[in-house]
C-alpha cells in the first residue's frame, strides 16, 4: 500500500502484507502504541536509524511504499518465519549493511535455533501469546547479519490481556559488544500455533517500527550576529563562541575538541577587496596544533596594500599590484595542508612571504623568472608560527 514512509508505524499502513498478518499498531486515535514507538525516536534523533537511498531518489518507483524499502519484515511461507529486506543502518556512528544490504534479504525464522536469537525464549502454550521485538545491532557474527530478535514472556489471552514488549535488547544488544545500541524494525504479536516450529507460534501482527534517517541534502541557514538578512560575519571560532555576547553567555567551542561546520559571509582584510566580501561562504573549524577556522573552498581578493597579515579564516589565493615592496604574513594557527597562492601583476615591485615568524620566501614581479607567482602549502601547523614551504 503506498503512502509516507513512516506509515507503517504512524497509521499501520501495512494491508497488503504478504501472509495471514496484519498491523494494527499506530498512532491514531484508537489505535495502541508500544514502547518501540517511543524508544525508537529516541534513536533516531542519537543518529541511529536506516538510511533510506530512496529518500533522495525522488524518482524511484517504489519510494513511497512502505513494504518495499528496507527493514521490512514480511511473513513467509510459514507462521514462524519473516523475511527483512536489506539495506544500509547506522548504528551508534558506524555504517552496517545488515540483511545482505541494499537488494538483499534474510530469513528469519523465530525458534530456538535460530541465528538471529538472544535470550532463551519458551515455547507458547495452548492460549498463550508473546511479542517478538526484531531490531538490528552492530553484531554481524554467526552469519545474522546484525538482525536480531528478542521474544518476551508469554501471557495467556483474555480480555484486557495484552503481553509486554521484551526490554533486555534496549540496554544489552549482546553483552560481548562494544556498542550496546540497537534499532527496531518491527515488534510481532505471536500467538500458539501447534504446527508453528518448537516455538509453537504463529504470527498474528507484525507492527512496523522502523526509523529512517535523512542526512542529505543538510541545509545551511547563515549564521549572524544580525538579524535576518543581515551580513554580519561570523568567520572564526572566537565570533561562534561570541553570538550571545562575551559574558555569561558566551559560547564554549574554541576550548572543546570538537569540529564545526557552519555558513557565514566572506570577511575582508584592510586595504583589500575580496571577492566574497558579504557573499556566503562555507567555515570549518577545528584543532591541528591549536583551533583554526577556515573556509573549506578557496577565496580570492585583490589588492594594492604592501603590508598583508592573513589567517586562516580569510581568503587564500591573494592578486596583488602593490604600491611599492610588499610584505604577506599569517597570524595564528593554520592546518598542514593550508594553501596559500600569490600572483604579482606588478611589473617592478617585488615582496615576500613569510614561510616562519623568521624566515620569507621572495616574490618576483611579472618580469622575474617566477614571473610573480608562487604557490605555499603548510607543512607543520602551530599555535603562532607555522611552517610553509614553496611548492611552485
Amino acid at each position: 500500500m503506498t503512502g509516507n514512509q513512516l506509515s507503517g508505524h504512524t497509521k499501520a499502513n501495512l494491508a497488503a502484507m504478504s501472509g495471514s498478518v496484519s498491523a494494527v499498531d499506530g498512532l491514531t486515535d484508537g489505535s495502541h502504541i508500544l514502547s518501540p514507538s517511543i524508544t525508537n525516536l529516541y534513536e533516531g534523533v542519537h543518529g541511529n536509524g536506516i538510511l533510506l537511498l530512496e529518500d533522495t531518489a525522488t524518482g524511484h518507483g517504489t519510494r513511497n511504499n512502505p513494504e518495499s524499502l528496507p527493514g521490512i519484515c514480511e511473513q513467509v511461507t510459514n507462521t514462524y518465519s519473516v523475511t527483512v529486506t536489506g539495506g544500509n543502518a547506522v548504528i551508534d556512528g558506524a555504517v552496517y549493511s545488515f540483511a545482505g544490504g541494499v537488494g538483499g534479504s534474510d530469513l528469519v525464522d523465530f525458534t530456538s535455533t535460530s541465528l538471529h536469537k538472544t535470550g532463551s525464549p519458551s515455547a507458547l502454550s495452548s492460549g498463550e501469546e508473546a511479542l517478538i521485538v526484531v531490531y538490528l545491532s552492530t553484531d554481524n557474527s554467526a552469519n545474522a547479519q546484525n538482525v536480531y530478535w528478542e521474544m518476551g514472556s508469554a501471557v495467556t489471552t483474555g480480555a484486557n490481556v495484552y503481553p509486554v514488549c521484551p526490554s533486555a535488547f534496549l540496554n544489552y544488544p549482546s553483552g560481548s559488544l562494544s556498542s550496546k545500541q540497537s534499532v527496531v524494525l518491527a515488534v510481532i504479536r505471536v500467538v500458539w500455533s501447534d504446527t508453528g516450529g518448537d516455538l509453537k507460534i504463529s504470527m498474528s501482527e507484525i507492527n512496523d517500527k522502523r526509523v529512517f534517517l535523512k542526512p542529505s541534502p543538510v541545509y545551511f541557514t547563515p549564521v549572524t550576529t544580525g538579524i535576518v538578512g543581515a551580513t554580519t560575519t561570523v568567520d572564526t571560532h572566537i565570533k561562534l563562541d561570541d553570538i550571545h555576547g562575551t559574558g555569561s553567555e558566551q559560547g564554549d567551542f574554541t576550548g572543546t575538541t570538537l569540529g564545526g561546520l557552519w555558513q557565514s559571509f566572506g570577511g575582508q582584510i584592510g586595504s583589500t577587496v575580496a571577492g566574497d566580501n558579504t557573499k556566503d561562504v562555507l567555515y570549518y573549524s577545528a584543532t591541528h596544533a591549536d583551533r583554526f577556522t577556515r573556509s573549506v573552498f578557496d577565496r580570492v581578493l585583490t589588492s594594492t596594500a604592501t603590508s598583508i597579515d592573513l589567517t586562516a579564516a580569510d581568503a587564500n589565493i591573494l592578486v596583488l599590484t602593490p604600491g611599492g615592496t610588499f610584505a604577506v604574513t599569517t597570524s595564528g594557527c593554520f592546518p598542514a595542508g593550508y594553501v596559500i597562492e600569490i600572483k604579482n601583476l606588478h611589473g617592478t615591485n617585488t615582496g615576500t612571504f613569510a614561510l616562519t615568524n623568521s624566515s620569507t620566501a621572495a616574490i618576483g614581479d611579472t618580469a622575474d623568472a617566477d614571473a610573480g607567482y608562487a604557490r605555499f602549502v603548510c607543512i607543520t601547523s602551530h599555535t603562532s608560527d607555522p611552517t610553509f614551504v614553496r611548492i611552485i
